[in-house]
């Protein structure tokens, strides 16, 4: 749904590689567990860089 939402509004699509997948999982516990999105942002960023 993230790649939908970004691309619905002129955004390139993120691709998260399988190979972080458990780090992707662990910033979004993160997220739900304290509601800061800084981790998550941080870890979404450093894989739109590396495209």
């Amino acid at each position: 749904m993230m790649t939908g939402e970004l691309m619905r509004n002129g955004f390139d699509a993120v691709s998260i590689p399988f190979a972080r997948r458990l780090e992707y999982n662990l910033a979004l516990d993160t997220l739900f567990e304290t509601s800061d999105a800084t981790e998550l942002l941080t870890f979404l960023v450093s894989c739109a860089a590396t495209l």
